[in-house]
């Protein structure tokens, strides 16, 4: 059964997950709404399916958006994080992990 990520599990796939254990729960969490706020409804099957067992790009969007979450948080007045020439320009919930939650099909929909 897959399940939203949780402290343990973030830290097993995080190398660099922030040590204080409340601010990597509420990062997850918030993560957690945004992609439930961005990612399309998954639809009624019968049986029902348990609450916390989810699609596989919806935990792995989770663990990302809390990654960008984190970073954005840390970001200098410059707006990047990193040292000299390395610089990383976080974005929250940016086109990658909307690609991860609502991939663009091949074939364009007309209405």
């Amino acid at each position: 059964m897959t399940t939203w990520h949780d402290i343990e599990t973030a830290r097993d796939e995080w190398v660099d997950a922030p040590l204080d254990d409340d601010a990597l729960t509420t990062l997850l969490a918030v993560a957690k709404q945004q992609v439930l706020a961005y990612a399309p409804t998954l639809p009624a099957v019968d049986p029902p399916v348990e609450p916390e067992e989810i699609p596989d790009n919806y935990r792995y969007g989770q663990l990302e958006q809390a990654k960008n979450l984190w970073n954005a948080g840390r970001v200098d007045a410059g707006g990047g994080v990193g040292d000299d020439t390395f610089v990383v320009r976080p974005h929250p919930l940016d086109w990658i992990i909307k690609q991860i939650l609502r991939p663009r099909r091949a074939v364009p929909r007309v209405r």
